[in-house]
């Protein structure tokens, strides 16, 4: 029974004369103590809650001149709405906080006897069933209180082309529920689908409801268990993120080291995942660039792109987390862009890193290459986890992008003190 658009749809929408009531969930936060009877009322934002929510924003941008914020009261939600003005360049924006879109819901008789039944029957069990009886100890009658809660958007929104409101996402779904967009749904699509709704309004008076994907709920901490993390290899196995031995060569040689990066930008992910040969990929970039070089040029050339990310470039620091993680009891896997030439020096160079994997994909052994969705998802196979039970750690944010489209999460690395703060503020 899902309804589903996406934000461009519901931005073409509006340009085409709609106005859109935007309910989102507030962006990622820390995990929640079950027993916690505020739900989380102080947790803040993770740092990728604040990207994924600034992000939303600017993809929002257009409609800066005509929009009004509203948010639930609790710390997460209040961010997120600031966030997302700051992303429409709205920073400082006024953002009205109301007790019904957070613990005193429009949905809630009595918000102890709502932590008491989340206990009992489980947080998705409990609002599936609510979904499926329509009333519950503690919790109202669904049709009234969703009634109740378009009335309230209804006169909030000030009348505006966007109203973005910050709320959770069991409001979101129950209201959805009832306005036949979402049902009776289950734990896995929750995680799916469940970014947000929106309400269209069109000039006629009719109304459309439909689930959306803000690009929010990749990253949600808490509702499956994170089992899996996989590791990139150059700049996080290693200490170097590029050929920097190269250039020590090619300035001694006088070559313009622009020319190599174009070459690199265009060539090397066809010789990663296999295609070309890295010789093949050196002729194509000394061609693009009308450059003659002698083969004994050309040849250390070659082996020092092999050494740069090699030798006295071992990460131990790495090393040394993926240990612990194994002994917390994480799968660990290893996912890298790189030919299988350089693959096989890797397993030797590296093996103590590998010998802590339970899954390995190499892009130069698959014909294929990140961000590609199909290489993130047959390492997921190979490891036997679900997508939203592995982390990526990966240097580069398109790679690690590509991982969040694949239902992963991902944390960038820069280095090995911040990414580990960041999985352990997100994971641990």
């Amino acid at each position: 029974m899902n309804i589903e658009m996406t934000i461009e749809e519901v931005k073409a929408e509006i340009r085409k004369g709609a106005r859109a009531i935007l309910q989102v969930r507030h962006a990622e936060r820390p995990k929640m103590d079950p027993d916690d009877p505020t739900f989380g009322d102080a947790l803040h934002l993770t740092r990728e809650g604040v990207r994924t929510a600034k992000l939303l924003g600017e993809s929002l941008a257009e409609f800066s001149g005509d929009v009004a914020f509203a948010s639930s009261p609790l710390t997460r939600a209040r961010e997120t709405a600031d966030c997302i003005a700051e992303g429409m360049g709205l920073a400082g924006a006024p953002v009205p906080t109301d007790v019904k879109l957070g613990n005193e819901s429009f949905f809630y008789e009595d918000p102890l006897r709502v932590v008491k039944l989340f206990k009992e029957m489980e947080f998705f069990n409990a609002c599936f069933t609510y979904f499926r009886e329509k009333k519950l100890p503690g919790l109202r009658d669904i049709g009234e209180a969703a009634d109740d809660c378009e009335r309230w958007l209804d006169e909030h929104s000030q009348g505006r082309r966007l109203f973005v409101v910050v709320t959770h996402d069991c409001y979101i779904a129950a209201f959805l529920n009832v306005r036949g967009a979402y049902g009776p749904g289950s734990r896995r699509d929750w995680v799916r689908f469940l970014d947000g709704g929106v309400t269209l309004i069109y000039p006629d008076g009719s109304r459309r409801y439909a689930l959306v994907r803000a690009g929010l709920s990749h990253g949600i901490c808490g509702v499956r268990k994170t089992k899996g993390v996989v590791f990139d290899f150059g700049g996080v196995m290693t200490t170097t993120t590029m050929p920097s031995r190269v250039r020590k060569v090619t300035d001694e040689f006088g070559i313009g080291w622009e020319d190599l990066e174009r070459g690199f930008a265009r060539y090397r992910r066809l010789m990663d995942g296999g295609f070309i040969t890295i010789d093949e990929m050196y002729d194509l970039i000394w061609a693009d660039a009308d450059i003659d070089l002698p083969d004994e040029v050309r040849a250390r050339i070659l082996e020092e792109d092999y050494a740069s990310f090699m030798e006295n470039y071992r990460n131990l620091k790495t090393l040394e987390w993926m240990r612990s993680l194994k002994a917390a009891g994480f799968k660990i896997g290893i996912l890298s862009n790189m030919s299988s030439l350089m693959a096989e020096r890797f397993r030797k160079v590296f093996a103590d890193f590998v010998a802590l994997s339970d899954a390995t994909v190499v892009s130069g052994e698959e014909g294929m290459f990140k961000p590609q969705k199909r290489i993130y998802d047959l390492l997921q196979r190979r490891i036997g986890l679900e997508p939203d039970e592995l982390c990526f750690i990966d240097d580069v944010e398109s790679n690690c992008e590509g991982a969040r489209r694949s239902g992963w999460h991902a944390v960038r690395f820069v280095d090995n003190e911040q990414v580990e703060r960041d999985f352990m503020e997100r994971f641990g």
